[in-house]
């Protein structure tokens, strides 16, 4: 009888060999995808402005009243979207973008300011926040696609109620107001104030992996104060936590600002404003931006606010993290913008 017994000892390293190498395998591939998805523009999707501007005074009014009745019974009735409209088409209008997970009332007093100086106003709520609910996770379906149509569809109403538009954001509309500048041909003004193109928390490297693969990964809230989680309550409409992948959409749009500058008519004016003692966004990014824009830009200004000014990141919100610093806030943001008379309303 021939005994076997013998062959096992070779035959198990022989096959632990081709799980380890099989394993390998799974891993470089599996790398390879992350890397391409990651790191190339193969999930970016559109992100170019599919301009539609309103022709005329009653145009814009018809989109004004679509974009105002929007807003449902499930949005916080402070933070609906707001118009001001003189009744005519005014030689200048502005449209206002608020920041992440906040509303439309961010920008109350500023919008205040611009219609007192003969702008017509448009403030949208943007996709995804303002809900009474300040827990939803409506958040999670946000897409980079969806900010720049709301975007695009305000400054459509814009150019019926103005015929000279500025587009003014802070923070995350920061980001999307840098976008509307690179893009936008009927943009004449971008005010970017303390843009959301980079985090203070996450590094360069990451930026692009998580503006491109964030819808495509269960997404993920932080509470914005761990300790006080959704007890925190100013400002009262703001959401406490924040959707990951949310993040990722305006991430995208703040990237491709920098990186893909379309439009063609000289962009009359740039502004910058940033602060040196920003513990939430990196300012790191704002080279990129300008000089991005620089070939298709008359004029770029930039502001920074000094750290030994100890304010935060919010610079626009009246009773937000900079409550006890916010006249002081507006009086120099009110000079930046060209509306001295800025001042805070509660």
């Amino acid at each position: 009888m021939t005994d076997h017994t013998s062959e096992q000892p070779s035959q198990q390293p022989r096959w632990g060999r081709r799980i380890a190498v099989l394993a390998l395998a799974v891993v470089v591939v599996v790398a390879a995808v992350i890397a391409i998805a990651g790191f190339t523009p193969l999930l970016d999707g559109d992100l170019t402005s599919h301009a539609d501007p309103a022709a005329a005074h009653d145009q814009a009014v018809t989109l004004a009243t679509a974009l105002t009745e929007a807003d449902g019974s499930d949005v916080n009735p402070d933070c609906r979207s707001i118009v001001i409209d003189s009744g005519k088409k005014e030689a200048r209008s502005v449209v206002l973008l608020h920041g992440f997970t906040s509303c439309p009332a961010q920008f109350r007093s500023v919008a205040k300011a611009y219609a007192a100086a003969g702008y017509n106003v448009v403030v949208p709520r943007l996709p995804g926040h303002g809900l009474a609910d300040r827990l939803t996770t409506t958040p999670t379906d946000v897409t980079p696609q969806d900010l720049a149509r709301a975007t695009d569809n305000a400054i459509n109403i814009a150019a019926g109620l103005g015929d000279r538009i500025t587009v003014a954001g802070l923070s995350a509309g920061g980001a999307l107001a840098a976008w509307a500048g690179a893009h936008r041909n009927d943009v004449a003004e971008a005010d970017v104030i303390a843009p959301l193109m980079m985090p203070k928390a996450i590094p360069a490297l990451a930026v692009a992996p998580i503006a491109r693969v964030a819808r495509y990964v269960p997404d993920y809230y932080l509470w914005w104060d761990g300790e006080q989680k959704e007890k925190l309550a100013t400002p009262a409409y703001a959401y406490p936590r924040y959707s990951l992948r949310s993040l990722g959409a305006f991430l995208a749009l703040g990237r491709d600002a920098q990186i893909d500058v379309t439009r063609t008519v000289p962009l009359e004016r740039l502004l910058i404003v940033t602060n040196a003692n920003d513990g939430a966004v990196s300012n790191a990014p704002i080279d990129s931006y300008e000089k991005a824009m620089s070939s298709v830009t008359t004029q770029i200004d930039t502001y920074e606010f000094p750290s030994d000014l100890a304010i935060k990141h919010d610079l626009v919100t009246v009773d937000g993290e900079n409550a006890d610093h916010i006249g002081e806030i507006y009086a120099t943001l009110g000079q930046q913008l060209g509306i001295p008379t800025l001042t805070p309303t509660r």
